[in-house]
């Protein structure tokens, strides 16, 4: 049978009450608006940004202020140097699309004689600058070409216009090859090797041969 006098009494029910009320559940007052203006999400990013310098800071406690200040700036000028080789590499990776159809015959200093690109050619392999030793081999190949046909090519003829112009000749795979590697390994800005430079010293081969014997206009 229920026993009335087993009940706490009126004051320990209402202190228990008094404390699960107050309780953050319950909490029932109105939230404060989110401080949303420009100036407060300006402050806000400013001190996202000190809340490393102030970690830094406190790692440095204990050391002259000088040296503090000395480690400090040297940390923000190497953050910097950073910053800016990111935005470089960035804006150099958007202009990418237009240096892969670079021209060779724009600059008038350069050699017009085969023999002379092929000297600078084994000068580079000999530094082991495979990518320079390649497009020296591809201008000399075009070179080549050009007295071949006996006409000059026209100045600020890419690459790849001069691929297309010999898409139906036997010497179209030996410049794809020239074109593929130097717009991959110099431009894309890839890994160029020895075998890449082997490959290369071959298709200037063939093209040396094609254009000595006259077979290079023909279909391949």
């Amino acid at each position: 049978m229920f026993d009335p006098a087993l009940l706490p009494d009126v004051e320990t029910i209402r202190r228990t009450a008094q404390t699960v009320i107050e309780r953050p559940i319950y909490n029932l007052a109105p939230l404060p608006e989110s401080d949303t203006t420009f100036l407060s999400l300006i402050l806000r990013l400013v001190r996202i940004l000190l809340t490393p310098l102030r970690m830094l800071m406190d790692l440095l406690h204990g050391l002259p202020m000088p040296l503090q200040w000395a480690i400090i700036i040297a940390l923000m000028a190497i953050m910097v140097a950073l910053i800016i080789h990111i935005v470089y590499s960035i804006l150099r990776a958007i202009r990418k699309p237009k240096a892969t159809d670079r021209v060779l015959f724009d600059d008038p200093r350069q050699p017009r004689d085969p023999a002379d690109l092929e000297r600078q050619s084994a000068e580079a392999h000999s530094r082991h600058d495979y990518i320079a030793a390649i497009r020296l081999l591809f201008r000399a190949s075009l070179l080549r070409l050009e007295q071949a046909e006996k006409r000059e090519y026209r100045a600020g003829t890419t690459n790849r216009e001069f691929l297309r112009r010999h898409r139906d000749t036997a010497v179209f795979e030996p410049i794809r090859l020239f074109v593929d590697t130097i717009e991959n390994k110099w431009y894309g800005q890839g890994v160029c090797g020895p075998d890449d430079y082997s490959a290369c010293r071959d298709a200037y081969a063939n093209i040396v041969r094609r254009a000595k014997d006259g077979t290079h206009a023909h279909s391949a």
